[in-house]
Formats: structure tokens, C-alpha cells, sequence
């Protein structure tokens, strides 16, 4: 029986001397594998800091109080003094109606002149509350919420968890349609990786006749079919890597030039080690079942 690593090396040497005798149809899948790799890896980037966006927002233990309009300074000292006295509290502050505004500005540099046009502030003023870290949960912003919401002066008190949820549902639909579109793509270069393997089987199909004659095992026949599927998953793989790794980067630099406010809740940040992993998996899968079902097509051909 041949040894592993010498199976391996005749397997491989073969497959490299097809492929860049056929370099130009092997480019061809290697370029459409790595476009359905960059398809799916694009959407799996953008959910995956979306989802750490969401998580900081979740975990930052933020509570807005909005008072009524024309609120009495009783009305806001009784507020205040009953967050202060909350033992869930870690700091608030009391941001007025032109404050607000102010902040909305600043925030938003390219909506804030808009308010110039209205007549009045419709800001109202509030108390940004940031509650100790053992109460950011759901539950407890939550409860905290109502209760001060049912306060004398208090038009609402808002925990941003229906923005969260709703913006979860996009992120889960976001997975979904690039795993739709990604895996649409790849279906195409498994097809064409079959196409090109399947030229390479009939262009030597004498030779694997001679090999099956003399009593060479299938895996022997087949294997160095299969390497060349690998190869070319493989290289389409660390291609689509290089391609999503420069987007991401043109996309950092786009989000950080526009200073938006939501950078301070999310490290943007490329691929961890498992979705490296994952991609380049995906592209070895492709390659190895284009290179199977191109095997399959020649041996129905002979028959």
C-alpha cells in the first residue's frame, strides 16, 4: 500500500502540472469560487459587526428620561432626586431642551441645520441615565424604565430595545439573503469547476484506461482530480479573503471620514480566525464535489 505523504505528493504534483497546462480554465473557476466566496464572506462581515454593534448597544446600560413639555422645576427636581436615589444608578445627567439640540447638531452634522427651519425645538428635555453594570440586562432597564416613566413630569422613559430587536431582525435576514445569493453563486462555480476538471479527465482518458489496466486503486485514479479541485477552492478561498479584507478596509475609512456616532459603541473588524476558516472550507468543499461530479460525467461518457 503507497504511503499517505507519498499519495499526497504524486496526487498534488499531478494536479499542479494539469492546472497550469489548463491555467486559463482553472483560472476561471478559481475567479468564480472566490466571487461566490466574497458574495457570501461580504454579508457574514456586515452582520457580524453589525451583531457587535448591537451587543455594545445592548450592554452600555443607557436609560433617556424625556420630560413634558413645560415641565415644572419641581417636577424636575423630584425626577432627579428619585434617580439619584436608585441604588442601580452609576451616573446621569439633565440634558435641556436646547442642549439637546445642540447635541443633535453635533452628532448629526449633515440633518442638524434642519432644525433651523422649524419653528420650535421639538427636542424635549431629559435625564441620560447610565445604570451600574450588574443591572444592564434587559429585565432591569426594563423595569427601571417604567417606573420612571410613571413619574410626575415624565412624558416616557425609553430603552432603545424595540430599535435593537428590529435592527436584530435585519441582521438575521441580512445572514440569510447572502447565504441565498452566496450559495447561488457557488453552485455555479462548483458547476464550472466540474466543466474545467472534466476537460482535464477526458483529455487524459487513455492514460487513467492504462492506469485501471495495470491495477491502480480508484483513489490513485481519481485522487489527483480531486487535489485539483482543492487547489482551485483553495486558491479561490485566500482570493476572496484579499478582496473582502481591502473592502473592509475601504469601508472603515469611508464610516470613520462620516464620524458617526454609533463608532463609538462597535470596533469595526475584519474576520476571526473560525470564519477564516469557514470560507476557506467552503472553497475546498466546492472544488472537491466540482471535481467528484466532473469524474462522475467522464466515466458516464465512456460507458
Amino acid at each position: 500500500m503507497m504511503r499517505t505523504d507519498r499519495y499526497l505528493r504524486l496526487c498534488f504534483g499531478e494536479a499542479l502540472r494539469g492546472l497550469v497546462g489548463r491555467r486559463r480554465a482553472a483560472a476561471s473557476a478559481v475567479m468564480i469560487i472566490a466571487l461566490s466566496l466574497v458574495v457570501l464572506g461580504g454579508f457574514l462581515l456586515v452582520s457580524d459587526n453589525l451583531n457587535g454593534l448591537l451587543h455594545r448597544w445592548r450592554e452600555r446600560g443607557h436609560v433617556q428620561v424625556f420630560l413634558e413639555p413645560g415641565f415644572t422645576v419641581s417636577q424636575q427636581q423630584a425626577a432627579a432626586d428619585a434617580i439619584r436615589e436608585s441604588p442601580e444608578i452609576d451616573s446621569f445627567r439633565f440634558l435641556s431642551a436646547d442642549q439637546a439640540a445642540a447635541q443633535f447638531r453635533e452628532d448629526f452634522q449633515q440633518l442638524g441645520d434642519l432644525l433651523a427651519f422649524l419653528e420650535e425645538n421639538p427636542l424635549p428635555a431629559s435625564f441620560v441615565i447610565t445604570v451600574r453594570e450588574n443591572f444592564r440586562n434587559e429585565g432591569a432597564l426594563l423595569s427601571l424604565a417604567e417606573g420612571w416613566e410613571a413619574m410626575p413630569g415624565v412624558d416616557a422613559a425609553q430603552y432603545d430595545l424595540e430599535v435593537i430587536r428590529r435592527l436584530e431582525l435585519g441582521v438575521n435576514g441580512l445572514r440569510f439573503v447572502g447565504a441565498v445569493l452566496g450559495g447561488a453563486v457557488l453552485i455555479a462555480a462548483i458547476i464550472t469547476t466540474a466543466n474545467v476538471i472534466r476537460v482535464l479527465v477526458v483529455a487524459r482518458r487513455r492514460e487513467i484506461i492504462v492506469l485501471r489496466l495495470v491495477g491502480a486503486t480508484e483513489s490513485v485514479v481519481r485522487g489527483r482530480f480531486l487535489a485539483e479541485g482543492a487547489i482551485q477552492g483553495f486558491l479561490g478561498g485566500l482570493f476572496a479573503l484579499v478582496v473582502l479584507y481591502a473592502i473592509c478596509r475601504i469601508g472603515v475609512s469611508f464610516v470613520t471620514v462620516g464620524g458617526s456616532p454609533l463608532l463609538s459603541l462597535v470596533e469595526l473588524q475584519f474576520f476571526n480566525v473560525f470564519l477564516f476558516a469557514q470560507l476557506i472550507g467552503l472553497g475546498v468543499a466546492a472544488g472537491l464535489i466540482g471535481a467528484l461530479l466532473a469524474f462522475g460525467a467522464a466515466d458516464s461518457l465512456e460507458q
